[in-house]
């Protein structure tokens, strides 16, 4: 199960204060591109937050053990 939009760790993710080596290439460098729209918008991070977890949503299966380690 994918956590709310509101679980701290996805602000902490976005902006880059938790770094984690994702299982899954695509969902490092989705993180990575998340992280630098962030830097030259940091009031998007609502918008940021909610494409992350689309993503982790859609590809629930094969990031399992990332959704664990983050937000256990």
């Amino acid at each position: 199960m994918i956590p709310a939009a509101n679980h701290p760790m996805w602000a902490r993710l976005i902006r880059g204060e938790v770094e984690h080596k994702f299982s899954n290439a695509t969902a490092g460098l989705l993180v990575f591109n998340l992280r630098h729209e962030y830097k030259n918008a940091p009031g998007s991070l609502c918008r940021l937050i909610d494409r992350a977890r689309q993503y982790f949503n859609k590809c629930e299966n094969v990031l399992a053990e990332d959704i664990k380690q983050l937000f256990a």
